[in-house]
């Protein structure tokens, strides 16, 4: 029998595979990096300056969709990250 694959008998290389713990820790990074700057601007347009309750929602959302952002590029380096461990 011959083998009709191009590849011959080349090994196949494995899948990475990720811990628990990694992905824990990468998704924790990334919960922190999407909600935290929304809640400090909610608080400080709110408490503090005493914005408009309509005002302060506008900033928070605004503040989230660049925070998600910031995000998805790092989620990108995570991956990168733990697919070379």
């Amino acid at each position: 029998m011959t083998d009709q694959n191009s590849d011959g008998n080349a090994p196949h290389p494995k899948p990475t595979k990720s811990s628990t713990l990694a992905i824990f820790m990468a998704a924790t990074i990334l919960a922190l990096v999407i909600s935290v700057p929304a809640i400090v601007v909610s608080i400080v347009t709110y408490y503090i300056i005493k914005m408009n309750v309509m005002l302060t929602l506008i900033a928070s959302l605004v503040t989230l969709f660049i925070a998600m952002g910031f995000s998805y590029k790092l989620s990108g380096k995570l991956a990168k990250i733990q697919a070379h461990q």
